[in-house]
């Protein structure tokens, strides 16, 4: 696991029992989940079958997001997964995480 990758789960790791706040842009397109975290795996994309799927932090609990009608609604499954294929930390605090991946920008922090 390369040492970026370890950096982001330690903090993730930090904050199991909390609420993240996950913001993710990608191209013109905004998602903010509220996710309850249980745990967080690895998951290399040398363990998957399908080509499509890379690298990823895992992050199992519970979620909720705003539809296009603005209204909360639960996510469909009890997972997250977090791409990290590219992964470059942009700023990591206490209560915050900023991240780039090949394909987003995310924001976590701690609700």
């Amino acid at each position: 696991m390369e040492q970026s990758t370890q950096k982001l789960m330690d903090w993730i790791n930090s904050h199991v029992n909390e609420t993240i706040v996950i913001e993710k842009k990608e191209l013109r397109d905004l998602d903010k989940i509220h996710f309850n975290l249980e745990a967080v795996e690895f998951r290399s994309a040398e363990d998957v079958i399908d080509d499509y799927l890379g690298s990823a932090l895992i992050l199992k609990g519970f979620g909720s997001t705003l539809n296009a009608d603005g209204e909360l609604v639960s996510l469909p499954h009890s997972t997250y997964d977090l791409a990290i294929d590219g992964l470059r930390i942009e700023d990591i605090s206490d209560r915050k995480a900023e991240i780039t991946t090949e394909k987003a920008k995310y924001t976590l922090s701690v609700d």
